[in-house]
Formats: structure tokens, C-alpha cells, sequence
């Protein structure tokens, strides 16, 4: 019969290299779920402004509809007719044509603009509206454009290569007559 030895001294418990180990594991993923809320929260905030960005758009594209006079549609889709860097945030609502206040479609035109662009003033960050009359699209269409953050309108969003997928601005474009 061999004898079998036996050491003295047996393990009882976990090491420290173990615990150390197993420590390193949990702070990984605890990190990466952080950054997964982290990329989780930043989607929602992007989704939020492209909602509120699209329905100033529309705003816009439904005040042009309301104001059927063709002097007007020129107005609306003129660059030169809209703030070029963001109106200041704040502020009273530039109410000119409600109430009282009769104006013409021209006068009506730029108290649009004027409304949507204190909407996206105070919707969004550094938030800005125009209207272009070409939007580079495949049938050179108007557009409304409203962007925000660091985007700048309309040289981020609009360019000679169409509609810039990764900016922040939403481009409703428009077929008018």
C-alpha cells in the first residue's frame, strides 16, 4: 500500500486573488451598463429634439399653406427673410398679426417667421428655422429647416450634396406651386 500525503496546511475560504478577480469582473460590467444608459439617454434626448423639430416644421409648412398668396410664398422661402444665428432665448411670444392686429399675407409671412423662430429659439438649443427655396433634393424642392446645437443652418444641413445625415436639423421639404 503507498502511502498518500497530505499537506498540513488545506485552503479554507477564498484567496484575495480570487475576490480581487471576481471584483474586476462586476466593476466591467457595471461600467459597461453605465455606458449603455448613458448612449440610452442621449438617444431619447436626439429623438426629443428631431420630435420638436418636426413639428415646427410643420408649423411652418402649414402657416405657407394657410397664406395663399404667391407674394408670400416667396417670402417664406427666402433665406434672406430669416434670422442667420439664433434669436435670443426668452422673452414675449412676437405676436403681431393675432387679435386686433390685421396684416396682409406679406406682413402675415414675416410674423411667421418671426413665430418660428422664437419657437425654435426656445424648443430647442441654439434652435433656428429657414426656408430655402432650394434644397438640393432630387427634385429641387423648398424646404423648411430647423436645426439645433452646434449645427448651423443651412450650411450644416443643405448642402450641393444634398441633406447631411449627420446633422442636427430635420429638412421637411416642399413641392409648391
Amino acid at each position: 500500500m503507498s502511502a498518500i500525503m497530505f499537506s498540513a496546511s488545506r485552503q479554507r475560504g477564498v484567496g484575495m486573488v480570487e475576490i480581487l478577480i471576481a471584483l474586476l469582473v462586476v466593476a466591467v460590467g457595471v461600467l459597461g451598463y453605465a455606458g449603455m444608459q448613458l448612449y440610452a439617454l442621449r438617444g431619447a434626448e436626439d429623438a426629443s429634439y428631431r420630435t420638436i423639430a418636426t413639428l415646427i416644421a410643420r408649423d411652418g409648412l402649414e402657416r405657407t399653406l394657410i397664406n395663399e398668396n404667391p407674394d408670400a410664398y416667396a417670402i417664406y422661402f427666402d433665406e434672406g427673410q430669416w434670422p442667420d444665428a439664433p434669436v435670443a432665448r426668452g422673452g414675449a411670444y412676437p405676436n403681431t398679426c393675432i387679435g386686433n392686429n390685421v396684416c396682409n399675407p406679406q406682413q402675415a409671412a414675416n410674423a411667421d417667421i418671426n413665430e418660428l423662430a422664437w419657437l425654435a429659439a426656445n424648443s430647442l438649443p441654439n434652435g433656428m428655422v429657414m426656408g430655402r427655396d432650394d434644397c438640393a433634393g432630387p427634385l429641387t424642392p423648398s424646404c423648411l429647416v430647423v436645426s439645433w446645437g452646434e449645427t448651423t443652418v443651412p450650411s450644416d444641413c443643405v448642402g450641393a450634396g444634398g441633406i447631411d445625415p449627420d446633422s442636427a436639423c430635420v429638412v421637411l421639404e416642399v413641392l409648391r406651386p
